[in-house]
């Protein structure tokens, strides 16, 4: 796991109050309970201060699982 990835996982973890079994790519609001609208903000807060990119509104409306917010990171040349 990159150092990147690894930063991502501890971050997401942390703001959906996740175990780290639930970090697959494929998992979403429906599947991680403390992923919800409030965490969703927190989450583009904490992707803007840890990797310095910051999201528009229509970026985080089309993050629907933690796939995407790796699929998102990697087209700002986040090296995941």
């Amino acid at each position: 796991m990159t150092n990147a990835n690894n930063k991502l996982k501890l971050l997401l973890t942390d703001i959906f109050m996740m175990e780290e079994e639930l970090y697959l790519d494929e998992n979403g609001p429906e599947q991680i309970e403390g992923w919800d609208s409030l965490a969703t903000v927190s989450m583009a807060v904490a992707l803007q201060q840890e990797f310095g990119h910051h999201m528009t509104i229509e970026e985080v409306s089309e993050i629907h699982t933690i796939g995407d917010i790796k699929k998102y990171l990697r087209s700002k040349g986040v090296e995941l």
